[in-house]
Order: C-alpha cells, then sequence, then structure tokens
C-alpha cells in the first residue's frame, strides 16, 4: 500500500542490510552483508514518512541498523515529522557511551537489545558466533545511564533458559545504581521469543505460545506478588503468536513479552499480523514478513545498479 494508505501501527525501517556480527539466528540469511543491496534511501524514507496518515511507531532495524552512518539524521526525521523512533540492535556500538549519549541527542528514547547469551559468553559463543557478554553488559548500562529505555531481546531454546534470570537481577541492579524507576515513563522489557527456520536459523527445539508464558512465568516470577497474566492485546491490536504482561519489581512495574516466530504452514511466521509493516524497498508498507517471505533478491529495487 501507498504511505497515505497506511494502516499499520508499528512500520520497520530496513536502514542496512550489513552487519557487524555473524548471529546463527538471522532472517535475512542470503542478503545480509551483501554489496548488492544499498542502505535506505533518506530522501526516500523522508518522503515516505511524511505521507502517513496518523502518527505511528517508525522502527529501524537491519541487519545491524547502527551501521548505517546516516541513522542519527533518520531519528531527527522521525520526530520532526511527529512519529516516534526506535531501534533494533545487537549493542555492540552501544558499548561507546558517546554512542549512546548521540542517539539520546538525537531524540531516541527507546531500543531493543539483543541479549541471547544474558551476560554468558559461553551462550553467545553459540547463538552469535562470538565472546560478546562484556560489550552487551556495557552497552545495557549505557542505556540505562542515559535515560534510553531497554527493550532486552532473548530468542529461546532449552540451551540457553539459565541466562533469563542472572540478567534480569544485573538489570535490577543497574537501575538501582543510576536511580532508574522503570514503569509507565521508563517502560523496560524483557521478551523472549521463538524464532522459526527462515534466513540463517540454528535447527533447535522452539517453543510455542503456552510454553513461552510457562517459561517467562518460572524465570520472572518469584520476584513480583503479582500473578503475571498474559495479555494478547497489543497497542489496540489482537495478537495471537504475541502476549504482554506488566508485573512490579523492586525498581517498579516492569514489562514482559512472549513472541512465537516459528514457521507456519504456509512458511510464513506470524502471518496477517495488522500491527507490524514494512517500509519495502519501492518505499511503499507491506506486512512484515509477507514480504521477506516473498522477496527475490534478483529483482529487489534496491540493488545496485
Amino acid at each position: 500500500m501507498k504511505p497515505e494508505h497506511n494502516t499499520f501501527h508499528t512500520i520497520s525501517i530496513q536502514t542496512t542490510y550489513k552487519c557487524n556480527m555473524a548471529c546463527a539466528n538471522c532472517y535475512l540469511g542470503q542478503m545480509l552483508n551483501n554489496p548488492k543491496f544499498l542502505d535506505v534511501d533518506v530522501k526516500k524514507f523522508e518522503q515516505a514518512i511524511s505521507k502517513l496518515p496518523k502518527r505511528c511507531d517508525i522502527r529501524f532495524i537491519g541487519a545491524e541498523p547502527t551501521m548505517n552512518e546516516n541513522l542519527f539524521d533518520m531519528i531527527k526525521i522521525v520526530r520532526k515529522l511527529g512519529h516516534t523512533p526506535s531501534l533494533l540492535t545487537n549493542g555492540l556500538k552501544l558499548a561507546q557511551e558517546k554512542y549512546v549519549i548521540d542517539l539520546k541527542k538525537s531524540g531516541l528514547n527507546m531500543l531493543g537489545l539483543s541479549m541471547n547469551g544474558g551476560l554468558d559468553d559461553e551462550v553467545y559463543k553459540r547463538y552469535d558466533n562470538g565472546k560478546f557478554a562484556t560489550v552487551k553488559i556495557r552497552a545495557l548500562e549505557n542505556c540505562i545511564k542515559h535515560k534510553i529505555v531497554p527493550h532486552i531481546n532473548v530468542i529461546v531454546d532449552p540451551t540457553n533458559l539459565h541466562i533469563l534470570e542472572p540478567l534480569f537481577l544485573h538489570t535490577l541492579e543497574l537501575c538501582k545504581k543510576y536511580n532508574r524507576k522503570s514503569g509507565r515513563f521508563f517502560p523496560i522489557m524483557f521478551r523472549i521469543k521463538s524464532v522459526g527456520k527462515m534466513g540463517n536459523y540454528l535447527d533447535t527445539h522452539t517453543f510455542n505460545i503456552d510454553e513461552l508464558i510457562k517459561i517467562f512465568r518460572s524465570q520472572f516470577g518469584k520476584y513480583t506478588d503479582e500473578k503475571i497474566i498474559p495479555n494478547f492485546t497489543v497497542n489496540g491490536y489482537k495478537e495471537t503468536n504475541t502476549c504482554i504482561f506488566n508485573f512490579d519489581t523492586e525498581v517498579g512495574k516492569m514489562y514482559g513479552k512472549c513472541t512465537d516466530w516459528t514457521i507456519d504452514d504456509d512458511g510464513i511466521p506470524d502471518r496477517e499480523s495488522k500491527r507490524r509493516g514494512i517500509l519495502t524497498d519501492k518505499y511503499e508498507i507491506e506486512p512484515f514478513f509477507e514480504y521477506y517471505g516473498a522477496i527475490d533478491e534478483t529483482q529487489s529495487p534496491r540493488l545496485e545498479k
């Protein structure tokens, strides 16, 4: 659809196909670090976003969005046009405190930080092909220190469930260190998800949504007096593969999210989501996973000529 006809709440921006990691799970597959695929065009991006009929969450994704040298400018554009910017990042560049300060100055208040190994380098070696615990922990601290809300993302399988509780407790300690109270104005979130066989993937056990809810309760339920009850309405949209929670902790109300992105019978995870779209290489809006499921890398309009 044309941007002026957009109906999605969240629009992802394929900021770049470049990445400074080589994770075992990456839906981009052969498009990752493929020099034929160009970064988003800033002028065309601004033109498209300026036509949106209502306020949206604009989510910068990659590969790794911090690899795009125009990221700060695009965040400023989103703010200027009255939308809410966020980004999904592996966090390597965020280990540099100045980079986080510059993100904040550009207008970024929230981001998703991938921490599949938590505090454990051995898990990162399996999931992300390297020892990244130190830089990821530093990135998380820099975000909390400089008031960028972290949504902490962990892809789970049976081999890394043990990292969830230590990561949660470390986050509580960082909140205490910098006097950050989680809640409405600083809504820290823990998100666990299963991903399917799309692009590059670990061929391992995946969890359905009911199993993810049980995992969430077992890992985080002991730290709250509340019963953790899933809500399948997200941003006003009814979901079947995603649910959210909120629960009180010693540093305020925290939020949780479970997402089942395993592959459906038609080969697409979370088909027909009404909440999440993507700005395509034609600078139009399409459903997120349907777009990636259908893309032909030899025909993409963003291919270098």
